[in-house]
């Protein structure tokens, strides 16, 4: 019996071995350096970020759990974004499944949240320094001319529901309806009860704190029972009273809008920082609908993205004042030719500019349009006309006297026009759409003419060309090939986070194939 059961393990320690033998030779691991391609993307990655000291801009704790090392999660999130992996998930999976990725972890398998902690935590404090850092190895390693730098815009749709939108002109409408109900409402108390109450053309939402104290405790004095349901006759004490406290959640729910609104228009519930406009496929097809955006400005120079910003104006002329300061607050320097399409070259750019010593070679509006026939026949433009310091004359011969000058405040810069009025003009010529008064900005002309003399020259006939494709070349890469059309997070704080990683990784990509052509 003893040999019979020798036997029958024997037999299953063999069936067992059968059944775990694979036809695959087991070798010691090896270091992944090994087995990368000197040509991979990741060496140059390593190149880029192998001689900083990341580290620095990631504060660190010694209390509580110790995490994973801050910057290996930091390499590995952007070789995620210079891969064009943005999904936390898929970077998990890279990490377990893709050997570059498990080169930078070490053998580390960081989970999906481990990277969402360290983005919220960490590097949303940490991400600007970080991407300015990055920028300076580039400038000397690639010789980047800071000199100049082309700047231009575009909107990317933000993580929020389409319909959740809140418009301030609304708001002041529904608001200012209701400061007529409640002046109705304290008429009729004062008519009823006698109650002497102050009547005001608005009201905040404290102003009904004394009449719906005052209603409350009548009816609490007197027992007054407050009654619900179908078929229970309300007083008009408790009628009242509760009107007062809709209006007054009503007044607070509008106040709260207009404070989140603030200088915009509009804003989403899902995501308060966006705001509601239109997009070029909107635009284009003229479908009226709004959409909530990020207008994010972009400042390339030499193929690279020097800098950015996140703003929520809907027009790029706005931002350029904004945008070149945060770029003086990082390199500490204003570049000499800031290179933009006609959206930016307005009247506080242009002063801007001077002031800070910077070229104009921003476009305005009419500058494509100025040599063409159509331009030239408008008669009542004042680029077409004869002027002198008293008169101006059309080229049909009609004549403006002028009558005086006013100052425009509403920008940066006060802008002082001068005002010409028709001799002769009668209710006849308002048909012909003959206008009887003409006003132009004698600066703003001289402007224009500065910054067109300046596109004109060879120099600027290259720039103008080199904008097109550098900065909207970088815009093509990013929305088009890498298919980034729609930001993931919310929150202005996170999605400038967002964007800086899409940036950082468009500049290593870039890093990359001119390394791989400087070979070839």
């Amino acid at each position: 019996m003893r040999g019979l059961g020798i036997c029958y393990n024997l037999v299953m320690l063999t069936n067992k071995l059968q059944l775990d033998y694979k036809p695959v030779q087991i070798i010691l691991p090896l270091n992944y350096e090994h087995i990368i391609d000197k040509n991979d993307s990741v060496v140059s990655f390593l190149e880029v970020v192998g001689g900083l000291n990341l580290g620095k801009f990631i504060k660190t704790s010694n209390v509580g759990r110790h995490d994973y090392d801050p910057e290996i999660m930091l390499h590995v999130i952007l070789f995620g974004f210079m891969e064009n992996i943005r999904s936390l998930r898929k970077l998990e999976k890279a990490c377990r499944t893709d050997v570059r990725f498990m080169y930078i972890c070490k053998g580390k398998k960081p989970s999906f949240m481990a990277f969402q902690r360290f983005i919220d935590s960490k590097l949303n404090e940490s991400i600007d320094d970080i991407f300015y850092e990055i920028n300076e190895f580039f400038i000397h390693k690639e010789s980047i001319n800071t000199d100049v730098i082309y700047i231009d815009g575009t909107k990317i749709e933000a993580n929020a529901r389409k319909f959740s939108f809140v418009w301030k002109r609304a708001v002041l409408k529904h608001r200012d309806n209701l400061y007529l109900k409640i002046s109705k409402l304290y008429q009729t108390i004062d008519k009823q009860f006698k109650i002497p109450l102050t009547v005001k053309d608005t009201y905040l939402p404290e102003d009904l704190n004394n009449i719906i104290n005052t209603f409350g405790l009548y009816c609490h004095h007197y027992s007054i029972p407050f009654v619900y349901g179908k078929g229970k006759r309300k007083t008009c004490f408790q009628r009242y009273y509760e009107t007062l406290c809709e209006f007054q959640v009503k007044l607070t729910e509008y106040e709260e809008h207009l404070r989140i609104c603030g200088d915009r228009n509009s804003y989403s519930k899902t995501d308060h920082d966006a705001t509601f406009m239109h997009g070029k496929e909107d635009y284009y097809s003229k479908t009226g609908i709004f959409k909530p955006y990020y207008n994010l400005q972009i400042g390339v120079s030499d193929e690279y993205i020097l800098h950015l910003g996140v703003y929520p104006n809907p027009t790029d002329t706005k931002t350029f004042i904004p945008f070149l300061e945060t770029y003086f607050e990082r390199y500490k320097t204003y570049p000499k030719y800031p290179v933009a399409d006609a959206g930016y070259g307005s009247y506080d750019n242009y002063l801007y500019c001077l002031d800070h010593d910077m070229e104009l070679f921003m476009k305005y509006a009419q500058f494509n349009k100025e040599n063409e026939s159509k331009f030239k026949r408008k008669i009542y433009n004042v680029k077409n006309m004869d002027i002198t310091p008293n008169k101006i004359t059309t080229v049909d011969g009609t004549t403006y006297t002028y009558s005086h000058d006013y100052i425009q405040r509403r920008g940066l810069y006060p802008q002082h026009k001068k005002v010409y009025t028709h001799d002769n003009w009668d209710e006849s010529m308002k048909e012909q759409k003959i206008p009887k008064t003409i006003s132009y900005d004698p600066v703003m002309i001289q402007l224009q003419d500065q910054a067109r003399k300046n596109l004109k020259r060879p120099n600027g006939v290259e720039l103008r060309k080199q904008r097109s494709i550098q900065v909207e070349g970088a815009f093509g890469d990013i929305k088009a090939n890498t298919d980034y059309v729609r930001i993931q997070r919310r929150g202005k704080r996170s999605v400038q986070t967002e964007l800086t990683l899409v940036a950082l990784g468009y500049n290593l990509r870039k890093f990359h194939a001119k390394k791989l052509k400087k070979m070839k």
